[in-house]
């Protein structure tokens, strides 16, 4: 009885032994058998583009990865392997590494930061410091950030330029700079028109939880050099 089991296994290990050089000489020959071509330059085209190009021309197409590229924009094509001018049997699968665009960036908020804090900050997010410019304030340190071209949290470029603006401290003699009068009295703005011959254009309203004769708006705004206006305009709670 065992005898006859291991027979039959013996069979069966013959048979699917043949089988299996049966199959891979027929696949051989039906690669071999077919003809070369010369692979098509896909580079620089979009994987639309590419996958239809290489269609025409009998083969497939293979996204072998990804990579950021300033600039490529997304979606076109980087590489190819093998690269074009090959001559390649038609069926071949064509391997290519696809463009992602140019890497983005949040930009951090600078503000309040000292300039080399900053220029670090910038840096370690790999952005460029671009021109640093300077404006007299009452309100913030000098050597400190006051502004940012581009908004904290927009998302840029890798290598983008963020140009600042420093505070350079008071102002000298001669220089009137507009005060912080939001959530103040109009008597300390008042003080403040009478003091510099500015006048004041004053607009009143009610806002709910807020005290009457507060200004709730200014313009310009605070730190804006108002040397030679004639007037500035306030918005207060309540009635004038």
């Amino acid at each position: 009885m065992l005898g006859k089991f291991f027979k039959l296994f013996v069979i069966s290990v013959i048979v699917g032994a043949a089988f299996y050089f049966a199959f891979n000489m027929i696949m051989s020959a039906l690669v071999h058998n077919k003809k070369e071509v010369v692979l098509p330059n896909i580079v620089g085209k979009s994987i639309y583009d590419a996958t239809e190009e290489l269609s025409k021309a009998g083969f497939g197409i293979n996204k072998d990865g990804e990579e950021f590229n300033q600039n490529v924009p997304a979606g076109i094509v980087l590489r190819q392997n093998p690269p074009a001018g090959m001559n390649v049997r038609e069926g071949r699968l064509i391997k290519v590494t696809i463009s992602q665009g140019g890497e983005m960036i949040y930009v951090p908020n600078l503000v309040g930061q000292t300039v080399r804090a900053a220029d670090i900050s910038l840096k370690y997010s790999t952005l460029v410091m671009g021109e640093v410019s300077k404006k007299y304030s009452f309100t913030v340190k000098k050597g400190t950030v006051l502004s940012q071209d581009i908004v904290a949290g927009y998302s840029v470029d890798k290598d983008s330029v963020v140009n600042i603006v420093v505070s350079d401290g008071p102002p000298p003699e001669g220089i009137v700079l507009m005060p912080d009068f939001v959530n103040k009295n109009l008597e300390e703005a008042a003080t403040w028109s009478s003091q510099y011959g500015i006048a004041l254009n004053v607009t009143g309203g009610n806002i709910s939880g807020v005290k009457t004769n507060t200004v709730v708006r200014q313009v310009p705004e605070a730190d804006t050099d108002v040397t030679d206006w004639k007037s500035v305009s306030l918005w207060l709670s309540g009635s004038i």
